[in-house]
């Protein structure tokens, strides 16, 4: 075998892990600026803190090989990333936040890479498939600046990931935001939103906001570009002195806490099922055959549709799906409203259309009860095992080929 082939082989495995990672992150974000120095890595960890105490499942990449800072705000500089077999074991900064980032592999944190773009896509690849990440509500991704190797990574291996864009109200700024903002539209990646930070300055004896800066900028280039305005955050010396503790914003009693929750909020709202508290219900299909899960899914006798409000079973019904044809049985699902599927496995045809209609797939799971399937992926006991059905040109499912346990570890 030619070293090319193994090279492609091993580069498949590495995909294959990728992808199956992936399927467990609700809502996947990089945080973007065109130009540095705008506070992006800030925005980036307070976004991932704020959600984290909302009680999310977050994980923090920071993927700014040459310049990370994730680990100074956070207060983990010095702390080594350790290793179980081959999978890298994350910072866990709170039961609710897991961190990773190049500062963690480093002999000494003031140590330069001085690496090309290869090095930097490979480094990126493996964060995403040998690291215990877990299922995650998000997975924030701090990006360095411009449009260069470490975004064009991301956008082209993180499927579904979004944009969130950090800018100052300088010209100078917004001229490298509008670069980011194509940059995105030629990669097909969505722009969540854009957030204007340095937007005025807080007085730390008066508590009062002064604009030092022409102000509105980040809000026009939002409405130029007709994408979501998420909000502002001020030059307050707190921040300063919080990131250089290694504390977060929420740290502070000052109006920046309540600013960066307002952000916050207003990027929750753009998520759907994503407002805890707000909309807490799924609804969660399971194919069915004599009362347990059935492994061919386009040609099941029934479906169960179980009702999940605040973690609880609130409701369950047994339906019967249309007559099997293609792309019909996914779309019935979609129809009845339902968030999540737990299958055994599922054509590549199908999964697209559940996808596209916002419907979680779950493949892998085992043939048992409703209630019991329900039960262990409420607990995060079932991860996405891989497809185990190999006819993506049909709806059904044979149930052969995925030779993994649906269980973790």
């Amino acid at each position: 075998m030619s070293c090319n082939t193994n090279t492609d082989q091993k580069f498949e495995e590495q995909s294959q892990k990728i992808n199956q990672f992936l399927k467990q992150v609700d809502h996947k974000i990089v945080v973007m600026s065109g130009k540095g120095g705008v506070g992006k890595s800030t925005v980036a960890t307070n976004l991932a803190v704020f959600l984290s105490s909302q009680g999310y499942q977050v994980g923090l990449l920071d993927v700014d090989v040459h310049g990370p800072s994730i680990a100074g705000l956070l207060g983990l500089t010095g702390l080594k990333l350790n290793a179980i077999g081959e999978q890298i074991q994350p910072y866990l900064y709170s039961d609710h936040l897991k961190v990773v980032t190049i500062q963690g592999l480093l002999e000494n944190p003031d140590d330069p890479l001085i690496w090309r773009g290869p090095v930097k896509i490979g480094i990126i690849r493996q964060f995403l498939s040998d690291v215990n990440w877990g299922p995650l509500d998000f997975l924030i991704i701090d990006s360095p600046p411009g449009t260069g190797d470490e975004p064009l990574t991301v956008a082209q291996t993180v499927t579904g990931c979004q944009a969130v864009i950090v800018t100052t109200p300088q010209e100078i700024a917004l001229a490298d935001v509008r670069k980011s903002i194509q940059f995105c539209q030629k990669v097909n990646m969505p722009v969540l939103g854009l957030i204007e930070n340095m937007s005025g300055f807080v007085c730390p004896a008066c508590g009062s906001r002064h604009e030092i800066f022409k102000s509105g900028g980040g809000e026009k280039t939002a409405s130029d570009w007709n994408i979501p305005f998420l909000g502002r955050l001020p030059i307050d010396p707190g921040v300063v002195t919080a990131g250089d503790a290694g504390q977060a914003i929420n740290s502070l009693t000052s109006h920046t806490k309540e600013e960066m929750q307002h952000i916050v909020d207003q990027m929750l709202q753009k998520l759907p099922n994503k407002q805890k508290g707000v909309d807490s219900t799924m609804k969660i299909a399971i194919p069915l055959a004599g009362g347990k899960l059935c492994t061919h899914f386009g040609h099941c006798e029934q479906f169960a549709i179980v009702t999940v409000k605040n973690g609880n079973i609130a409701k369950q019904e047994t339906l019967t799906p249309p007559p099997h044809a293609p792309g019909v049985i996914p779309n019935w699902i979609a129809d009845q409203g339902c968030t999540d599927i737990l299958v055994g496995g599922m054509g590549e045809a199908a999964q697209a259309i559940l996808q596209e209609r916002s419907v979680k797939v779950l493949c892998g799971a085992p043939s048992d009860t409703p209630e019991n399937l329900v039960a262990l992926y409420l607990r995060g006991e079932l991860v996405d095992a891989g497809n185990a059905c190999d006819h993506g040109h049909d709806d059904h499912d044979h149930g052969h080929g995925c030779g993994k346990t649906p269980f973790r570890h």
